[in-house]
């Protein structure tokens, strides 16, 4: 985890004053009352089920998220929190993690992941993928870097415009997922719309 939070970091130092703050509201918004500045499970988890990723809100996570001992998260907590979720982070989908947060490397199933609609996708950990400890129909996994040059290799041989192997919807996805560059504008995006949500509520 410590590099994810150290890439979240990273990503955060650059976003605009603006942004930072919307960040702060967010995380404002899951602290326990009694708790300035602190967040328990039972309140991460609620939130995280009301703007709708619930699969956030499970103790296994919330645990690997929190750093050190502590039972609680905190505001550079939430900034992983964030990065993780629109950088598109995955769960185990194998059979002996039972949905349990990929930290590092994960393997991908290529053709759930060209040719679906991004609703779903399969992932495994490495050690289900080697073991082959899952239940798919599909036999081609590529990790992410692998499927980063596939993609540059195959748009160079045939060309950007080319739509022989991708429709424009189809590179549009693979774009979404892939260009984590563009990370402060959708976390900008996520923390206003959550932000508005509770308003209303």
């Amino acid at each position: 985890m410590d590099d994810l939070r150290d890439t979240a970091y990273a990503y955060y130092e650059h976003f605009n004053h603006e942004t930072q703050k919307s960040i702060q509201t967010f995380s404002e918004q899951m602290e326990t009352k009694s708790l300035p500045n602190k967040i328990k499970f039972r309140e991460f988890s609620a939130y995280m089920k009301d703007i709708g990723f619930p699969q956030f809100g499970s103790k296994n996570f919330f645990d690997q998220l929190k750093r050190g001992k502590k039972d609680h998260l905190v505001y550079a907590d939430v900034i992983t929190l964030l990065y993780i979720i629109e950088s598109g982070r995955p769960f185990c989908n194998g059979l002996d993690c039972k949905n349990k947060f990929i930290v590092g490397l994960y393997f991908t199933c290529v053709e759930c992941f060209f040719k679906n609609d991004c609703n779903y996708i399969f992932n495994v950990c490495p050690d289900c993928f080697r073991t082959k400890s899952y239940d798919h129909s599909h036999e081609v996994f590529l990790d992410p870097i692998v499927m980063l040059r596939l993609k540059t290799k195959l748009d160079k041989s045939k060309g950007i415009n080319d739509d022989t192997f991708y429709s424009d919807d189809d590179k549009k996805k693979v774009d979404r997922a892939l260009q984590i560059m563009q990370i402060a504008v959708s976390l900008g995006n996520l923390v206003a719309a959550t932000t508005a949500m509770c308003s209303i509520m």
